[in-house]
């Protein structure tokens, strides 16, 4: 059996794990359906895998192996226009004074600051598993850390919320959350929402909705390429439902019906995110399932939201003597949301709540 510390290698993504999960060939769901064969036949997490998801469609990446706090020009963001003024003929006076006949301008800049923060993962393997496993097992891991980095990347722009008392958490509204969620590490999208009210109780799911939302961000939405729309499923099938789009959608082999593509409101895009849960009528997530039945929709101007990878991707294979082997993964992320309250004229980001789903 090769040394299971070849699987100590740079990766981009971290599993999402329930506690105490092991896997093991006994666990249904998580060891039990791989096939007998070899172990690692190749080096664990070699290829960086690929995920549609939210930071694919963000301009604002600063890259990877940032300082713990960094500072540095907005990327893809304008923060204002340079205007040209009327110009007159030069008909008296020496060549200094041409400079009187207008004003000087600077081309506007804005610079963010982008703090990182740190995430742990761990799966735990078996010394049966590693033995009997076939080389599923590979892809079973890499195709879990890919999900969960990138789902916890994503949630936690839309999702981040510090608050940490008993209520007002936009992911708990009516409890105290547990100290090791991943979104009390900052504040997101939706706590901003809230934070600044830009938000829009919308009710029964109309096509206006969207031109609410877009209406929200004002300015940010002349280019609707640059704006996009966050929602569950839920709130996805209501709008493959509308009049509106059902007349776009239902036409030749680009139909909905068959490719389950949803048509761009205004020309936004929607993206179709489980990381945005159904919640209360005010928009929150609450501790009681049975309050959650309402949608909602995040709406972003997607170069506002400027972001970074701290520590490089970590994986470290701990030997747990007479059991098994323990995969610790880790990583450092940040983001910023650059909006109407650090130099914007327009907020950046808009709610729509309280959708019937």
């Amino acid at each position: 059996m090769p040394d299971i510390l070849q699987v100590i290698t740079k990766a981009g993504y971290v599993p999402e794990k329930k506690a105490n999960e092991v896997v093991n060939t006994g666990a249904s769901g998580n060891g039990s359906e791989f096939i007998p064969y070899e172990v690692f036949s190749s080096i664990v997490l070699d290829v960086l895998p690929k995920r549609p998801g939210l930071l694919q469609l963000l301009p604002g990446n600063h890259g990877i192996g940032l300082p713990k706090k960094y500072t540095a020009a907005c990327r893809g963001l304008s923060v204002g226009d340079i205007e040209f003024e009327g110009k007159s003929q030069w008909t008296t006076g020496t060549a200094s004074q041409t400079e009187d006949d207008h004003s000087q301008q600077s081309g506007a800049t804005k610079q963010v600051s982008i703090s990182q923060n740190s995430f742990i993962a761990e799966i735990d393997i078996s010394d049966e598993e590693l033995r009997y496993a076939g080389a599923n097992i590979e892809q079973y891991l890499r195709d879990r850390l890919a999900d969960g980095m990138l789902y916890t990347a994503d949630a936690l722009i839309l999702n981040g919320d510090t608050e940490t008392g008993g209520t007002g958490n936009v992911n708990l509204v009516d409890a105290a959350p547990n100290s090791k969620k991943y979104y009390l590490k900052q504040d997101g999208a939706r706590k901003l929402a809230y934070a600044g009210s830009y938000k829009a109780d919308l009710s029964t799911l109309a096509i206006g909705d969207y031109a609410t939302l877009l209406g929200g961000i004002g300015e940010y939405a002349t280019v609707p390429q640059d704006v996009l729309f966050v929602q569950p499923i839920q709130v996805t099938m209501k709008a493959l439902q509308l009049d509106e789009i059902i007349k776009v959608a239902n036409s030749g082999d680009r139909a909905s019906i068959q490719s389950g593509r949803v048509p761009t409101p205004f020309g936004s895009e929607i993206l179709t995110h489980r990381a945005v849960k159904l919640a209360d009528a005010t928009g929150r997530v609450s501790n009681t399932g049975g309050n959650n039945t309402k949608g909602s929709i995040v709406t972003l101007y997607k170069p506002a939201i400027q972001y970074g990878w701290g520590q490089d991707f970590k994986l470290e294979a701990v030997r747990v003597a007479g059991y098994g082997w323990r995969l610790v993964a880790t990583f450092d992320f940040g983001f910023t949301i650059v909006d109407s309250g650090t130099s914007l004229t327009n907020p950046s980001v808009y709610l729509g709540y309280n959708v019937t789903v």
